[in-house]
């Protein structure tokens, strides 16, 4: 049988996160043929283009107007998604969007409605979940735990610069749907059942958006019900990893969200009388992620990350509205 001939694919936007690590990653993959470039800018979009050797598209109705064109790359703010990812799917085009994919659950549930319609792929990019340091740390909860009794997830890094989008209401800035993405997911990944959220808070800057907070979850499954905790931010100390404690020992990971590549991710498993060291598997998550997005497009599986982006995007909602509740207090017993 002949090869599927590979999927041109052009990048809307000129972020960072395009420049370091994905475009190389495009360029990477065989399955992939890097179309070019568009941008509001001419003169950002034309030197962007310029330095990985591919066309400047012109801006973002120009690339989605392109009939040569079959998948976008969209890392633009979340706060542009609900827009333009709209535009994409209408225009025929498959997407890999970057997280978090939309500012509510309506406004997810709206893309995946265009995406089942028009029979396109839309994947957030969640690049950690395909790295094969996670078949490892399965293994190792599976093989080294036991009966698992808390799951916990950090994701957390100093302030950002001034004027980073993060910090703006209106492009979907704030905390949870960044760094707090990334531990919701994690909890998808590593947890089976039904998840919900219990509680939550997030903490707000001057800038009205949130900048760190915390949930309580829990994972239902066979009748049992594992308690699941998540922190984020980005004003706090640099944690970026999992905790799972089980009835025989208990695991924790390092750099679990950021091991891109050349990056040794390590893990620390305790079991009674001993403490394990071990160095989990190198890889480059970016290029993984694109296989995967590959593969899906071309196996027409349409539904797999329409229910994903549902999942996660309920989660995210349920944090916000579980944060927003009026906190019942009671006084304190008298002593």
């Amino acid at each position: 049988m002949a090869a599927a001939p590979p999927i041109r694919i052009g990048v809307m936007g000129c972020a960072n996160i395009a420049r370091r690590s994905v475009i190389p990653a495009i360029l990477a993959v065989p399955e992939l043929r890097l179309a070019g470039i568009a941008s509001r800018s001419k003169e950002k979009g034309e030197e962007f283009a310029r330095s990985f050797g591919c066309a400047h598209l012109g801006d973002y109705q120009d690339l989605l107007d392109r009939p040569d064109i079959d998948a976008v790359y969209m890392p633009l703010p979340t706060g542009l998604h609900a827009e333009w990812a709209a535009k994409a799917l209408r225009a025929g085009k498959h997407l890999l969007v970057e997280k978090s994919l939309a500012a509510s659950f309506a406004e997810a549930h709206g893309l995946v409605a265009l995406a089942r319609e028009h029979r396109r792929v839309m994947m957030e990019n969640y690049m950690f979940q395909y790295h094969t340091q996670q078949a490892v740390v399965q293994q190792l909860i599976r093989d080294g735990l036991g009966e698992i009794r808390l799951f916990r997830a950090t994701f957390c890094f100093p302030p950002l610069s001034a004027g980073n989008f993060r910090y703006d209401q209106a492009l979907g800035g704030g905390a949870l749907l960044d760094a707090g993405g990334y531990p919701l997911k994690a909890c998808q990944v590593f947890m089976d059942g039904d998840i919900q959220v219990l509680s939550a808070c997030l903490n707000d800057s001057a800038d009205h958006v949130d900048i760190w907070g915390g949930a309580m979850l829990s994972a239902t499954s066979c009748g049992i019900r594992i308690p699941l905790q998540i922190a984020f931010g980005f004003d706090q100390f640099y944690q970026c990893g999992i905790e799972v404690i089980g009835q025989r020992g208990r695991l924790t990971t390092f750099r679990t969200f950021t091991a891109g590549e050349g990056v040794v991710p390590t893990a620390l498993l305790e079991t009674p009388g001993q403490r394990r060291e071990i160095q989990l598997p190198v890889d480059n998550h970016f290029i993984a992620i694109l296989k995967e997005f590959c593969r899906r497009v071309h196996t027409d599986d349409v539904e797999t990350p329409c229910a994903e982006n549902l999942c996660q995007a309920r989660l995210q909602d349920q944090v916000r509205r579980r944060s927003a509740q009026p906190k019942e207090t009671a006084p304190c017993p008298p002593n």
